[in-house]
């Protein structure tokens, strides 16, 4: 099973394919960041036994500068999964619960003055389908072993929490938990982005409503 790694600013439009599912996605598709896939021969980062995985405990974490907020809707995660031989092309996305802090020593860390880390995770209303497709994961790894591959995508809306300011750039790190006995990784280093530099992240300079 190769897992890469895959981000979307803040909006992304990945509609299931096989098996099509009834959920939520944004109007327009957007284009993807893609890390460097990881094999099953490269050192495992997280540690990935799909026949063990339970993507229902997956968490997502975002940090930003406190003023900026993160939505307390509107994050996404999207998860793909491919077997050519097999001819699986699976794309389905789950909306993720927010909150504000985390209990994570790694994030610890990765804490520092001036920011704040938002951290999402799966809904227990999805606990079902996120079973179906760990399911389905375990199947590809006993028919298929080394041909399949697993992707992750995110999104992580927010918005200006100063409005009587405006905001020049926006430094973003992301980062994944797929294993919960792991703690969180790096899944997007840090980012000093402006309004114009990726599609989906303008949410970033309007104005919270509050």
């Amino acid at each position: 099973m190769r897992l890469a790694l895959v981000v979307a600013a803040a909006a992304l439009l990945l509609a299931a394919c096989s098996p099509k599912t009834e959920t939520p996605a944004p109007e327009a598709p957007l284009p993807v960041e893609e890390t460097s896939p990881i094999t099953e021969t490269a050192p495992p980062a997280p540690a990935l036994d799909p026949t063990q995985l339970d993507l229902s405990k997956i968490a997502l974490a975002m940090r930003i500068p406190s003023t900026f907020r993160a939505y307390d809707e509107g994050a996404y995660l999207q998860i793909n999964v491919i077997s050519p031989r097999l001819a699986v092309d699976i794309a389905e996305t789950f909306p993720l619960e927010t909150s504000e802090g985390f209990d994570s020593q790694f994030l610890a860390t990765e804490n520092k003055d001036g920011f704040t880390i938002w951290t999402y995770a799966t809904r227990p209303e999805d606990a079902a389908r996120l079973a179906a497709l760990s399911a389905e994961l375990a199947r590809l790894k006993a028919e298929a072993p080394g041909e399949n591959e697993l992707s992750f995508g995110a999104v992580a809306p927010g918005c200006w929490n100063e409005p009587e300011q405006t905001p020049g750039s926006l430094a973003r790190t992301l980062y994944i938990r797929v294993v919960p006995e792991e703690d969180f990784q790096v899944f997007v280093p840090e980012q000093v982005l402006t309004a114009g530099d990726l599609p989906g992240i303008e949410s970033f300079w309007g104005a919270c409503n509050e």
